[in-house]
């Protein structure tokens, strides 16, 4: 008796825990401090950014020690500390008052400051303008340096401003698309939280989002799954939400644990599937901004994570 084709095709999608064993190992992390040198060079050679306040660090996959090929890009931030943009709408008339009588309006602001960054750039690089990041190639070369670098403001989400000398605030990232959208982040605290959630995993978060990220591919290779649907960031914030015993298990386990989990929770509890926020605990993980997901795009990549679960396990 011979086994249908159709079978045999799905038997050879499922992921095995061999896989799974291996996907969630990180790979090599010699362009994290290489890419950020480059870029400080850059900016230290040209001296046009002297005279403000900035800070360099990373962000993404690579900081967060989630990213599973050394075809990934760095993802780099240069944020204007001061001046900032902020959010005060929490504050009580007395916090606002202490918030306009410290602060300043000044001319110099989030446009001028990116511009300064690219024009520091390209005194060294060619310099090639994305959507919400630039890259750097070359000169001589044309060889592209492996990072995406996003000139930001440093962002103060507001909760209190007690006294003109106290003030109490989230510091989060703000900078706009090509077209203008604002967009506000907060990856220092994405960062810390997806460290302390992988220690009390005991180092099984991190890794599972790695086996999560692989799968996806997997899952485009199979035509389940459009390349697009489901962004990196947004994988590793939906990962963040399942609990942490689901993955105190083998990796294998954890991994189909956290999948199943996850597909409960949006069968069982749709609302609290899409009250879900990202793995800053500050902004929603679902809506209609340009740096959201949606939640029929979760669903369609949970489905073909599904498909590829070994049956009966």
């Amino acid at each position: 008796m011979t086994s249908d084709p159709d079978d045999q095709d799905r038997s050879d999608d499922e992921i095995s825990d061999e896989e799974i064993i291996e996907w969630a190992k990180p790979p090599d992390e010699f362009r994290l401090s290489w890419t950020e040198a480059v870029l400080r060079d850059a900016l230290r050679y040209s001296g046009r950014l002297d005279e403000h306040p900035y800070e360099v660090f990373l962000q993404g996959s690579y900081a967060n020690h989630t990213n599973i090929t050394e075809s990934s890009d760095v993802d780099l931030v240069v944020m204007l500390t001061l001046p900032f943009e902020e959010n005060v709408a929490a504050l009580d008339p007395n916090g606002l008052k202490n918030f306009v009588d410290r602060y300043e309006d000044t001319w110099y602001g989030w446009e001028e400051f990116r511009e300064d960054v690219l024009a520091s750039l390209r005194e060294s690089y060619f310099v090639a303008e994305g959507n919400k990041c630039v890259d750097i190639r070359d000169w001589d070369s044309l060889v592209r340096v492996p990072a995406d670098i996003v000139p930001t403001i440093e962002y103060r989400l507001y909760s209190a401003f007690p006294t003109p000398q106290h003030e109490v605030y989230e510091e989060g990232v703000f900078f706009r698309d090509r077209l203008g959208h604002p967009i506000v982040n907060f990856p220092k605290q994405h960062l810390r939280n997806g460290e302390a959630k992988d220690r009390r995993t005991g180092r099984h978060f991190k890794a599972i989002v790695r086996v999560a990220k692989n799968a996806k591919r997997r899952a485009v290779a199979r035509k389940l799954l459009d390349p697009e649907t489901a962004p990196s960031y947004f994988i590793e914030c939906l990962f963040y939400t399942v609990p942490d015993a689901d993955y105190r298990a083998p990796l294998p386990e954890a991994f189909r644990n956290a999948v199943r989990r996850l597909d409960e929770c949006r069968r069982d509890d749709p609302n609290g599937f899409a009250a879900m926020t990202c793995q800053n605990g500050l902004v929603a993980l679902f809506g209609d901004g340009p740096d959201q997901w949606t939640v029929a795009a979760a669903g369609t990549f949970l489905d073909a994570l599904l498909a590829l679960l070994p049956r009966g396990r």
